[in-house]
């Protein structure tokens, strides 16, 4: 395995004169945050990967926090963060914006280098204000903690779950974190040791690096009770540092740990990638399946990935459960977006229902809700009775889940708010929504390349 890694590492860590622009970059940057800093009162801080060393080749991003002293109020952080970020960015020549997270920080764009300028407070980990605060503190942890041979070993293991779709810990990808990577390297020792460990971790695995807690089952059965990986951060004790990791994508890297484990292989390091199915493919695989999509597709709202994946994800949960009290059972669902368009995929059993159904009602014996029940259904339902239970044969409002979802979809933002879709989807949704099954669903897989891509995914998903 060793020969393999260390392969694997010369492809991966940063070369020469990429070490050589990245330096000249943050020199430039620190000359500019310190023409500034007793104007606004802050002190520059390198943060992130590239203060850590633990960057990845081609790495284009450097993030500088400017450390506010923690007495002065966060509006007036903002305004000075804010400010100077803008003026360290364009003294260098460069363009930028205002991006939000927490709270605002300023992103720009300095000679092909992405440059965030983050507002902080300088405090101990146990008085912060925002997130961001308990940066730095991670930066002083990994210097601490990590020898210059492990900080290689955090670069496999990043790239390792880069490749598996496995790095990051936004809400899109909802996976594993660079400091996160480094806590696992300092905890096992290196990426083979962290492999091996992960290929028998079970759902609910405790890590605790510091010792913080004498109690994994406290950890487990409360603190952060359906966490499916609890890694105690060092310098936060009531922070899981895995918290934002999905369950599936725990068992996908177990998974590719284990395969790792028993076969290493640069082609087990390198997942292949996924290729758009064609739509000859594609319509095999859903005529082998014997199932249908639907396809809800409408433009993407301008909101960061961290508002609009929890958002589609939300409306495409709540879909599936009124397609599923209609009879129109879902199998499974996904969410793709490309940033231009957004696409929920339900895959249904069936599309289409007979137009008679039966419902089931009370007890016989239960004289006060039969009243009920023979009130509501009397009439134009035939009212049965099977194993001591009332039953009522009625007619469906809507035999296709095609036509049920275009009734309920397709209206103002206001209502479709009022139904229970997002704000962001709801205001886009109501300006043009397209909704397909069966062979009109192939024609937006025909306009969408990115979508059959995440369809070959979807079918050859497995995590056992």
């Amino acid at each position: 395995m060793r020969e393999i890694l260390k392969d694997v590492l010369e492809d991966i860590n940063p070369e020469l004169d990429e070490m050589k622009g990245l330096k000249r970059t943050c020199e430039n940057l620190e000359r500019a945050g310190e023409k500034y800093k007793k104007e606004y009162g802050y002190e520059p801080l390198f943060c992130g990967s590239i203060a850590k060393d633990t960057w990845l080749k081609s790495k284009k991003d450097v993030d500088l926090f400017l450390m506010f002293d923690r007495d002065i109020d966060m509006e007036e952080l903002e305004e000075k963060g804010l400010e100077a970020g803008r003026r360290i960015v364009e003294s260098l020549g460069g363009e930028w914006e205002i991006a939000y997270a927490e709270h605002p920080y300023v992103q720009g764009e300095v000679n092909g280098y992405e440059i965030d300028v983050v507002p902080a407070y300088d405090t101990d980990p146990d008085n912060i204000k925002s997130s961001v605060d308990r940066t730095p503190w991670h930066v002083k942890w990994v210097e601490k903690n990590l020898s210059d041979e492990q900080r290689d070993e955090v670069r496999l293991l990043k790239k390792f779950t880069k490749e598996h779709g496995l790095y990051g810990s936004d809400l899109k990808t909802m996976g594993f974190s660079g400091y996160l990577c480094e806590i696992l390297i300092e905890e096992y020792g290196d990426f083979e040791g962290v492999l091996k460990a992960a290929k028998d971790w079970h759902p609910g695995e405790v890590i605790d690096p510091e010792e913080q807690f004498k109690s994994k089952d406290y950890l487990k059965r409360k603190k952060f009770k359906g966490d499916v990986l609890i890694v105690i951060d060092p310098v936060d004790k009531d922070r899981n540092v895995a918290s934002v990791l999905s369950d599936e994508n725990f068992l996908l890297f177990r998974k590719r740990a284990r395969k790792f484990v028993e076969d290493p292989s640069r082609e087990r390091f390198f997942k292949e990638k996924h290729k758009p199915l064609s739509l000859l493919d594609l319509q095999e695989r859903i005529d082998r399946r014997g199932t249908d999509f639907m396809l809800v597709k409408f433009d993407a709202p301008d909101v960061h990935d961290d508002v609009l994946y929890p958002q589609m994800r939300k409306l495409n949960g709540r879909l599936e459960d009124i397609l599923d009290d209609e009879g129109f059972v879902v199998l499974r669902r996904d969410e793709w977006s490309n940033g231009e368009v957004c696409v929920l995929i339900l895959e249904l059993e069936v599309d289409e229902l007979p137009r008679m159904d039966k419902r089931r009602g009370p007890p016989i014996f239960d004289k006060r809700n039969s009243k009920k029940f023979i009130e509501r259904y009397e009439g134009e339902h035939n009212l049965l009775v099977e194993d001591g239970k009332w039953y009522a044969e009625y007619f469906r409002e809507w035999t296709t889940a095609l036509d049920f979802a275009k009734d309920l979809l397709h209206d103002d933002a206001e209502t479709l708010q009022e139904e229970g879709v997002p704000r962001h989807l709801a205001e886009k949704m109501s300006e043009g929504i397209t909704i397909a099954t069966g062979d009109h669903s192939i024609h937006i897989f025909e306009e969408e390349e990115g979508l059959r891509e995440k369809m070959a995914e979807y079918f050859e998903k497995d995590l056992a």
